[in-house]
């Protein structure tokens, strides 16, 4: 399972969305903790807090940039059967 935080833009993608999750293909979720990463905009990080990121980053589970891209191409040609 992956999650992805996206931001819709148009009035119609919600609905769009909400027919894959009918169909089972994913899951929305309603609310997710405010994440505060220093590529988001938003307050300067103090030298605490950004260890701790570095720390919880580095704990995390990695991919292979190799297995990323295989992994988004099936999704995405998924993606596009789902859009035809």
């Amino acid at each position: 399972m992956q999650t992805v935080t996206i931001q819709i833009t148009h009035k119609n993608a919600f609905g769009a969305l909400q027919d894959l999750e009918q169909k089972h293909f994913i899951r929305i979720v309603e609310a997710l903790p405010v994440l505060k990463a220093v590529s988001l905009p938003g307050k300067k990080l103090t030298q605490s807090e950004f260890k701790n990121w570095v720390e919880q980053t580095e704990k995390s589970n990695t991919i292979s940039l190799k297995e990323a891209k295989s992994k988004w191409a099936t999704k995405r040609k998924q993606l596009q059967q789902f859009i035809k």
